[in-house]
């Protein structure tokens, strides 16, 4: 099957073509500007190269997050938009769990930590048995040092662009643990191959949509004022 697969959740936007779980063709950009000026024609000019068209297609995937509430819109808006016009199912993947299955280890414990901006980070926990990634608990909104004390002296992997940026408050040691993984932070076609994984969670018909994984709740939501 080909697929494309996007993610416009973080600074890190990606857009990427496969074929089953080859990459045939991936686009990558580090912005703190949207995405959305640039997807469209990151899409065509990624097709136009591979000698594909959109007909070609699938499947289409998106990362539903967490991220910035407007790249996570955008992102998953356009990549439902085609996947209706093509009449072609999508698929909604977290960012987390793609980067949790980037570590090849075959058993232990993986800590993903990625950067939510505003000295925080969204973090969420797995353990790999026998070379299968399970989420252990639900994602959280935490401050770095408050997620130093869960994981101090922790034998867990810790991995993600939070990891990178909070290394310090986080107190992750040259050697021993926890221990700093570096895995691929652009995350597309990992999106992609892991939803090739989950063929029954993805969405077919008129009316598909997508949960969004924003965790922290969005600004507009905390204004409103209750009535009285």
């Amino acid at each position: 099957m080909r697929l494309l697969s996007l993610d416009t959740s973080t600074p890190r936007g990606s857009v990427a073509l496969l074929e089953g779980r080859e990459l045939v063709a991936e686009l990558r950009l580090l912005s703190l500007e949207t995405h959305s000026a640039r997807l469209l024609a990151s899409i065509e000019f990624l097709l136009k190269n591979a000698g594909w068209n959109l007909g070609n297609l699938g499947l289409i995937v998106a990362g539903i997050g967490p991220g910035s509430f407007t790249g996570i819109r955008i992102g998953v808006a356009t990549a439902i938009g085609l996947a209706q016009t093509l009449s072609i199912p999508f698929a909604g993947v977290s960012g987390l769990d793609a980067l949790a299955r980037q570590l090849p280890i075959i058993d232990g414990r993986i800590g993903v930590v990625m950067d939510a901006q505003r000295g925080q980070v969204y973090y969420a926990e797995y353990r790999c048995s026998r070379g299968k990634v399970a989420k252990v608990g639900k994602p959280a909104l935490l401050n770095p040092l408050d997620l130093s004390r869960r994981l101090r002296r922790s034998h867990i992997c810790v991995l993600g662009d939070g990891a990178l940026r909070y290394a310090k408050e986080l107190e992750i040691p040259r050697a021993g643990w926890p221990r700093l993984a570096d895995v691929d932070l652009f995350l597309a076609a990992p999106l992609g191959r892991l939803a090739m994984e989950r063929k029954q969670f993805w969405r077919h018909g008129q009316f598909i949509a997508a949960e969004p994984l924003y965790i922290r709740p969005p600004d507009a939501q905390k204004r409103k004022v209750k009535p009285r």
